[in-house]
């Protein structure tokens, strides 16, 4: 069960990182040459304005997730993001097309957007309602860990690539080739999906879904939306600096070769799936609040001077400075994922989750390499993307302590008679 749904987390970690990895490369294809920089911000424009669709996504497939299954949300998100992903692999380049080829770089940005609005959320939601009582957190960092993984492999393959056939055959056409690989995995991941049952809550028989999910969930639920956005906000910041950004911020800011930031940033990748897994034994054990809490204080206080080691130019450098960061991050995503069962009761708990998580990504998440980009050509610092991230932490933090002053440190327990609710330890 637990695979069905992580598969699809891990193939929109592959396919979404696919562009952060090869970004700088994109932007030599799909825009006039002459101005590198004005290029890499447009790659990026294109990056955050493809999340755009997702609330949208998250909306949809949230509303078929509540009303007629979660399986049957989970099986048509993954088959529009491969199909969005070949078609990125498939396109003409700025030379070839001329302003068509950015008109449909976008075009995929926004259907792989669409299909991811329901991904994530919805996989964490089918995992946590078959979870065992005292390891929703285990069970649910699978998904985490299957998110790093594909943008492990996302990273593995550029590496490789890179070393395999050289920066200008890379640059050439060897970026096409890992987006090709979209339509096995998704193929492989809609057949394992389908051979599993749907949530325990259909099976239960004791759900009543409103006619209309969004609606109620925005009724009943306002502040468990805020709280989980507000958490998400930090999670997905944190998380598209780190595997959506770094890889081009060593390349084009610090002076790795492409090959040594691929490998460094493939670390930190790994370090984040270490990170989940250790997150979801400490929200099993102890208060999910504290674990919570202490993840986001970590990550405040230690972004800037890991920054500051990147800066120093080595690779041993740049894998040292991104590990803690990675380390506290994946602590935090599993801290998150667990809160769709103690915030929002099962009939409205894949879109609420969906709305909340989807947003506050595409605000915070999705811009992070705009933004940080744009914030080094302002300010002629090259640590201001850790500034920003640090600040944003103070939401994480606030986030926590209204948990735990509210008495949600708490467990989340799988669907039955109480499912709505949930119990202290």
């Amino acid at each position: 069960m637990a695979l069905a749904a992580a598969i699809g987390t891990f193939i929109e970690g592959y396919d979404s990182l696919l562009y952060g990895y090869f970004a700088s490369i994109l932007a030599l294809h799909f825009f006039p040459p002459g101005d590198p920089t004005a290029a890499l911000l447009n790659t990026f424009a294109i990056f955050a304005v493809g999340y755009v669709i997702r609330p949208l996504g998250g909306i949809v497939f949230g509303h078929v997730g509540d009303r007629l299954g979660r399986r049957s949300a989970l099986a048509g998100s993954i088959l529009l993001m491969a199909v969005a992903t070949l078609g990125i692999g498939l396109l003409p380049t700025y030379a070839t097309a001329g302003a068509l080829a950015p008109a449909l770089l976008l075009a995929c940005r926004l259907v792989q957007g669409f299909s991811v609005g329901g991904e994530y959320v919805g996989a964490n939601v089918f995992i946590l309602e078959h979870a065992r009582v005292g390891r929703s957190g285990r069970w649910v960092s699978s998904n985490q860990v299957a998110g790093y993984v594909g943008i492990s492999a996302a990273g593995a393959t550029s590496l490789l690539l890179a070393r395999a056939l050289g920066t200008a055959d890379l640059t050439a056409w060897g970026w096409r080739i890992p987006f090709f690989a979209a339509v096995p995995l998704g193929l492989l991941g809609l057949y394992l999906r389908w051979r599993v049952p749907d949530s325990p809550v259909y099976a239960a028989g004791e759900v009543r879904t409103p006619a209309f999910p969004l609606a109620a969930a925005l009724r009943r639920v306002p502040r468990g939306i805020l709280l989980y956005g507000g958490w998400f906000a930090v999670v997905g910041l944190g998380g598209y600096l780190l595997h959506g950004y770094l890889a081009s911020y060593l390349i084009k800011v610090v002076g790795l070769s492409p090959a040594q930031a691929f490998g460094a940033n493939l670390v930190a990748v790994l370090t984040l799936a270490v990170g989940a897994v250790t997150g979801g034994f400490l929200v099993d054990r102890y208060r999910p609040a504290t674990v919570g809490l202490i993840s986001a204080i970590g990550i405040g206080v230690l972004v800037v001077p890991c920054f500051l080691l990147i800066q120093r130019g080595t690779v041993a450098s740049a894998v040292l400075g991104q590990i803690p960061i990675a380390a506290c991050l994946g602590v935090a995503a599993t801290f998150g994922a667990t809160l769709s069962l103690s915030l929002f009761p099962a009939e409205v708990r894949f879109t609420a989750s969906g709305v909340a998580h989807n947003v506050t990504v595409t605000l915070f998440g999705s811009t992070a390499p705009l933004v940080s980009t744009w914030l080094i050509a302002r300010t002629g610092s090259a640590s201001a993307p850790a500034w920003y991230l640090a600040g944003m932490t103070l939401v994480g933090v606030t986030v926590a302590v209204v948990l735990l002053s509210a008495g949600r440190a708490r467990v989340p327990v799988p669907w039955g008679p109480a499912a709505v609710s949930v119990r202290d330890r």
